[in-house]
């Protein structure tokens, strides 16, 4: 069966005499069964040191669906007059072709940079048609042993050119570290590091750069240590009127500059994804030609004064839906209308991704994970919210800090995890504790001062210490960066419910009611309706405050705060059988539950109003200390 690659159908002809250092031997005349014998029999396998290049041409699926003579046709013209002339020219030697991808040995990794620089700048100016239709390779590039076997080449060596390939953008050039060594200084190019990359089969991660090509949309392949890219494709207008496309296009622009706060992962630019608006072709080849992990697609239908608006978060790699919603309004006020969809949209989008991300991380051995994925997992392990888990997330992100020591979610999470110690009294240190909280919270400032995870984590160590005034600023700074995170509105509306002289309970409930109509299925919802509770009370609601305790009792994952907060509002209320029960299940919870570690656990019990309520609880069961 010929190649695409093979003009006619036939196997390239190459002249002995251009052979480099690089060059294999050729196969003679010996039947082959005999090589095989002499070659197992007679002599050791040889192993050289040569240059790997992998090609693959993008969208092969696509393109040949669409016009299959018409892509070979082209492919092979290709071949004959841009990329046999390069190959020939840097005395380079086709090792095999496999339909759509090219292997290529070369003696020199310079010459092979080179060649590829030359095929991918010829490309860019040949193929000036619409995007879907244009003919596009990744390249990769590995300096590496191999094994000879005839006119064919075996090992490592020739994986890794191949995973370097998949990690290269739509034009582009992707090279290992012996590659980048060899070319400084001798090819005028552009080299854009990417950091260490998992590569199949192979024990370690392969350090990786990319060649940036004039006239190529460089979105980068993700590092072993990167943030996962989201695409939010032109949403589709579904409407019979075609001037309905200016409502469309703006709910993805306000969607992708609101998703672009959330400094944990990268929002693929507007400008790259409104090349692909005509595009239907599979989502995962989209994905793969703007270097996105996730895409969010949808549409908007308007019919008279009703809209109806559709949107999906799709996993790229497998082309699964990882998420979707819809959403029927009125035309009332079109711009509030455009900023609630987009509110909607990005609070949905973004838990579900860290959401995703997480379970992907569980599936895999630990000893195998990057650093993100580290740090998802711990982030993962806190969300369970018991002493072990929140143990295990400490060694988790300081595992993940070590592979990649500017890992902001990673700093920002084991602050966090310190100060859940201290509050639940479980630091063999307090100060201790304290310090490397903050220590951290400061880590992750330092390294991303504009991602609002290290701020959050920076109130809420300095809440702790009791530096509520600071801790506030510090969260206000948080939501301000990004005003779509429900964790800093939590974290800030419970900063205001502890704070002993400056409480605010009406500022509260707005903060908390944003977090939860931000983030309704967040894993510490149990906590939000707590906070809620806990402000109602302030406010000497006893009816709402009930209810937001019952709540939380629902959603809790076996926490007791839930349980000392409804036995607090029960006793407020003059329910007191209500809040024995709810003792008594506390206790049953935190065995070792004192009236100590409620006041250190839940800081807004220790202030008036609320602190002559529960010096009451002894009398329902709860121990004042630890005997």
């Amino acid at each position: 069966m010929s190649s695409l690659w093979q003009p006619n159908g036939a196997r390239p002809a190459f002249n002995s005499q251009t052979r480099g250092a690089g060059e294999l031997p050729r196969r003679g005349t010996v039947p082959y069964t005999e090589r095989i014998a002499a070659r197992v029999w007679e002599r050791p396998l040889e192993r050289r040191l040569i240059t790997i290049l992998a090609a693959d041409l993008v969208g092969y699926s696509r393109l040949m669906a669409a016009d299959e003579e018409g892509t070979i046709a082209r492919l092979r013209t290709v071949r004959a007059e841009v990329v046999d002339p390069a190959i020939a020219a840097a005395e380079g030697r086709v090792v095999k072709t496999m339909g759509d991808g090219l292997l290529v040995a070369f003696g020199s990794p310079v010459a092979a940079v080179r060649m590829a620089l030359a095929v991918q700048e010829a490309m860019v100016v040949r193929e000036t048609g619409p995007e879907a239709e244009r003919l596009r390779f990744r390249v990769g590039i590995h300096l590496g042993d191999v094994v000879i076997d005839g006119d064919d080449i075996l090992g490592d060596g020739v994986n890794v050119a191949a995973r370097l390939e998949t990690l290269a953008p739509a034009g582009g050039i992707c090279v290992s570290r012996g590659v980048q060594e060899q070319m400084r200084g001798k090819v005028a190019a552009l080299v854009t590091a990417l950091g260490p990359q998992p590569v199949k089969n192979l024990p370690q991660p392969v350090e990786t750069w990319r060649i940036e090509v004039a006239g190529v949309t460089a979105t980068p392949a993700l590092a072993a240590n990167a943030r996962p890219a989201i695409a939010v494709l032109p949403f589709q207008n579904l409407s019979r009127e075609p001037d309905q496309d200016f409502l469309a296009d703006g709910i993805v622009e306000d969607v992708v500059t609101e998703l672009g706060r959330f400094r944990d992962f990268t929002v693929i630019a507007r400008n790259s994804t409104a090349r692909v608006k005509d595009d239907a072709g599979d989502v995962r080849e989209i994905a793969g030609m703007l270097g996105a992990r996730y895409v969010v697609k949808g549409s908007v239908r308007r019919a008279g004064e009703r809209l109806r608006l559709s949107a999906q978060l799709i996993d790229a790699a497998d082309g699964t839906q990882v998420w979707a919603e819809r959403w029927d309004r009125t035309m009332a006020d079109l711009f509030d209308l455009q900023d609630e969809l987009t509110a909607a949209i990005v609070g949905a989008v973004a838990p579900e991704i860290s959401s995703h991300e997480q379970r992907l991380a569980r599936r895999k051995p630990t000893e195998s994970l990057t650093a993100w994925e580290l740090a998802q997992r711990a982030h993962a392990e806190y969300q369970r919210y018991t002493p072990a888990s929140i143990e295990t997330a400490k060694g988790l992100a300081a595992r993940a800090i070590e592979v990649d020591p500017g890992i902001v979610l990673a700093h920002s999470l084991l602050a966090r995890a310190y100060g859940a110690e201290v509050m639940g009294g479980r630091a063999a240190d307090r100060e201790e504790g304290l310090r490397l909280a903050m220590r951290a919270a400061q880590r992750a400032i330092a390294s991303d001062s504009r991602n609002d995870a290290g701020h959050a984590a920076l109130g809420y160590a300095l809440s702790i210490a009791g530096r509520f005034d600071e801790a506030i600023e510090a969260l206000e700074r948080a939501c301000a960066l990004n005003p779509n995170n429900a964790t800093s509105f939590y974290l800030l509306s419970a900063r205001r419910l502890d704070h002993p002289t400056k409480r605010d309970p009406e500022r509260t409930l707005a903060d908390i009611r944003t977090a939860l109509r931000l983030s309704p299925n967040d894993p510490f919802v149990w906590v939000f309706h707590c906070v809620v509770g806990l402000a109602s009370l302030q406010l000497g609601d006893h009816e709402t405050a009930l209810e937001a305790c019952d709540t939380a009792r629902k959603y809790r994952s076996g926490n007791w705060k839930p349980s000392v907060s409804a036995a607090v509002a029960a006793i407020a209320a003059w329910d007191t059988e209500r809040a024995r029960a709810m003792v008594a299940e506390a206790l049953e919870l935190e065995p070792g539950l004192t009236l100590d570690l409620v006041r250190s656990g839940i800081p807004a019990l220790a202030n008036p109003p609320l602190a002559e309520v529960i010096d009451q609880l002894p009398e329902l069961g709860l121990p004042a200390r630890a005997t």
